[in-house]
């Protein structure tokens, strides 16, 4: 798998754990990891290419998740099957690529 990819994938989840220890700070819980998932955050952004992580940024603005899998050759954002020049095996997880509709960052599940 790209190794940005993998990136993508693992700042998604961080953003979406950092987010809910949040809410859970907010409504009274102590949350000690928050400061460990910000730099956390920090070291995976800074691996990131600038270009991808503005994509990222956009797209998790916009919809919230930014970075979907791809099961069944459908894209799990839009639900749009996915064009068949896209879904070659030789192409899966080997770069960072788009879904056409709904530009989404795929990645796609053994």
């Amino acid at each position: 798998m790209d190794k940005q990819l993998l990136l993508l994938i693992s700042l998604q989840e961080l953003d979406i754990l950092r987010k809910d220890r949040i809410k859970e700070e907010e409504v009274g819980f102590e949350m000690d990891n928050i400061k460990k998932m910000e730099e956390a955050r920090a070291s995976i952004v800074s691996q990131l290419k600038d270009h991808i992580y503005r994509k990222y940024t956009r797209l998790t603005k916009r919809y919230g998740s930014a970075v979907v899998p791809v099961v069944n050759n459908i894209c799990q954002g839009c639900y749009l099957l996915l064009p068949t020049q896209m879904i070659s095996p030789e192409q899966q997880n080997k770069s960072v690529i788009t879904c056409p509709n709904c530009g989404r960052i795929l990645y796609w599940i053994d």
